[in-house]
């Protein structure tokens, strides 16, 4: 739930004080690897500019960027330079954007900012010119999300790369920034240029190079809200529907509890037809018993092609043995 709070503030006479005078507020939750993620670099600024890392959170939680850290890597591959974002309770809603920079000034005279609120300044771990790694941590300094960058990524007709701001195509899509998976000499299918229409950089905003998810089509549902393992015939266990327009997608479900722990892979590269479902029984690996409480289906689907989504849904184990 969001809430928004509004002042009003007059003097003696009765005039008003202030504009600014609202402000939205929340329960803030843990946050979770691809809740938020990194959205738009600018890697390798014009001598009037400075880095900026823009975050988008896509979940539909509110993530306090007080729990969140960012990094790179040193020439030995290890993390290094983990700063924190805010050390203060700074709220990052569903779906919004924020920019990490060390002079936001800077940024906002280059570049068209949106909002010139959704930046926080900070001592930004160094990112070089031709390729580095841009990582994003959570508290206990597990890794959310990892880019591999590289200048190579960039559109090939571009010839002053200076200045320019690499885009996520789809922030929805988080199989191509794996550090392991990328060959650093060719283009990312989920990066590229800002465009020169919007003077090359999105700070704030939605990016210029931004496709909505035109791949996996398909529903993923849920059934019963809350199950009872306790083998009494009556909502033993959670069935897992799909649908899909065709054949040939591949599933890999990972059950996790409420902080974010993985409890059971239930389908590895699991084969899907056009429709069909799967089934969980409530207990953990190893038919470890688990307690009553909310708990998240996370699918992810691919094909051969390249094409992905992830779903998420939740049930309930109201009861156990």
């Amino acid at each position: 739930e969001i809430y928004t709070v509004t002042a009003f503030v007059m003097d003696c006479s009765g005039n008003a004080i202030g504009a600014s005078n609202t402000a939205q507020v929340g329960l803030t939750e843990k946050l979770q690897r691809y809740d938020v993620v990194i959205n738009e670099i600018l890697f390798n600024p014009s001598p009037k500019s400075n880095d900026y890392v823009e975050l988008y959170n896509r979940s539909n939680k509110i993530i306090s960027l007080r729990n969140a850290y960012i990094a790179n890597r040193n020439t030995s591959g290890t993390i290094s330079s983990i700063t924190q974002v805010s050390a203060d309770d700074y709220l990052l809603f569903p779906q919004s954007y924020i920019v990490l920079t060390q002079n936001a000034s800077l940024v906002t005279n280059s570049y068209i900012a949106n909002n010139i609120d959704a930046f926080v300044e900070l001592n930004m771990p160094s990112y070089n010119d031709d390729k580095g790694n841009v990582i994003l941590l959570n508290e206990t300094g597990d890794v959310m999300e990892e880019i591999a960058y590289n200048e190579n990524w960039h559109y090939k007709l571009i010839s002053l790369k200076e200045g320019v701001a690499m885009e996520r195509i789809n922030y929805n899509d988080t199989t191509m920034d794996n550090p392991q998976t990328i060959n650093n000499n060719e283009q990312s299918a989920n990066w590229m240029s800002a465009a020169s229409t919007v003077g090359y950089g999105t700070p704030t905003y939605k990016n210029s190079q931004f496709l909505a998810d035109a791949g996996v089509q398909g529903t993923i549902t849920t059934t019963p809200e809350a199950i009872s393992p306790d083998n009494n015939g009556m909502g033993d266990f959670l069935t897992i529907h799909y649908s899909f327009p065709e054949p040939g997608y591949t599933a890999n479900i990972v059950i996790y509890d409420g902080a974010g722990n993985p409890v059971r892979k239930l389908q590895q590269n699991a084969l899907c037809g056009t429709t069909g479902k799967f089934t969980w029984d409530g207990l953990g690996e190893n038919n470890k018993q688990l307690r009553s409480a909310l708990y998240i289906i996370n699918t992810e689907v691919f094909n051969l092609q390249g094409m992905t989504k992830r779903y998420r849904n939740v049930v309930a184990i109201a009861a156990t043995f």
